[in-house]
């Protein structure tokens, strides 16, 4: 089981029993997913749950829950994957559901975190992510952690705002 600490998380993997709960009201809450594809369906906590052991059962996918240090509280989860064994890459994507700890570094911390994992104990050559052109905040962390941006694609993304870009953002080992 995978466990990784940073100073203010713990990142652990999840089971079914984190399929209801914070989990299911972030993932139906427009607010918190309005930068995020799965925005596009309503979600019940079988369907996380399903989720949850399915992305378990894969060798190319590790899927993270983060856990706040100072009251034991589920704030987010970070993924990574599908991971590409063949090219040695692997693609990051998070979610900060507490929005009181929203700005506090958390983000940073578990891309970090999760990105050092990748690198240096599976072995990957670089991880990446990407964002709309409108989420500063998810842009910020990924920097932070080190990651540079490496490209743009425009207008790619349908958004309540109009059109949004992709940004491209990658960290190599």
């Amino acid at each position: 089981m995978t466990r990784l600490e940073t100073e203010q998380l713990v990142l652990t993997e999840l089971d079914r029993t984190h399929a209801s709960g914070p989990y299911l009201a972030w993932m139906n809450d427009p607010e918190l997913m309005q930068f995020l594809e799965s925005r596009f369906r309503n979600h019940t906590a079988d369907d996380l749950a399903a989720f949850i052991e399915s992305t378990n059962a894969d060798p190319n996918q590790l899927l993270l829950g983060m856990f706040a240090k100072d009251d034991d509280s589920h704030v987010g989860n970070i993924k990574i994957g599908p991971i590409d064994r063949h090219h040695a890459r692997g693609d990051i994507g998070l979610l900060i559901g507490d929005r009181s700890r929203w700005g506090s570094g958390l983000a940073r911390e578990a891309i970090d975190a999760l990105s050092r994992h990748a690198l240096e104990d599976l072995g990957l050559h670089k991880v990446t992510a990407g964002c709309y052109g409108a989420n500063i905040g998810a842009r910020k962390a990924f920097l932070a952690a080190g990651f540079t941006e490496e490209g743009r694609r425009p207008e790619h993304f349908r958004h309540r705002d109009g059109w949004q870009d992709h940004v491209l953002l990658c960290r190599f080992a």
